[in-house]
């Protein structure tokens, strides 16, 4: 029994000599992480277009203007003019609208009148023009042009 407590305490002490004697692992180095760089590159700008606005000058009702407001022509949608004379829609209410003439001779249908633009039109022949306005088709007026 002698050999098994000496043979114990043998392998004791070298679990403890052998525990105590390990290096402590030096912390490892960690390799520099290299900068990213950036390449500079020509970036193309396309020029985005503005919206400009339209200056709009306020006429006289002799001045053959007519106001669009609340989805009418004002003072009236009916008008008589001259020959060689110009007629101006100008749009007062908050949302677009546009002129279309019935002999399609005259239109703004390419683009909308938005709110305080306005489209000019020269009556150079006599005659009844009939127009109306394709966004709320109810709007009709008549342009009667005389010598």
């Amino acid at each position: 029994m002698q050999k098994w407590i000496v043979l114990l305490v043998l392998v004791t002490l070298c679990v403890l000599v052998g525990g105590c004697t390990s290096e402590v692992p030096s912390e490892q180095q960690s390799a520099p992480v290299p900068t990213p760089t950036l390449k500079q590159t020509a970036v193309s700008h396309t020029p985005v277009p503005t919206a400009t606005a339209i200056p709009v000058t306020t006429l006289k009702v002799s001045d053959n203007t007519i106001i669009i407001k609340n989805n009418a022509f004002t003072p009236s949608a009916n008008m008589t003019v001259k020959v060689h004379s110009t007629v101006r829609w100008v749009n007062s209410d908050d949302h677009p609208h546009n002129i279309e003439f019935a002999n399609k001779v005259f239109s703004t249908s390419h683009y909308l009148l938005g709110t305080s633009q306005s489209f000019s039109q020269q009556f150079d022949s006599p005659g009844i023009y009939d127009y109306d306005c394709l966004v709320y088709p109810t709007m009709r007026g008549t342009i009667t042009v005389v010598e």
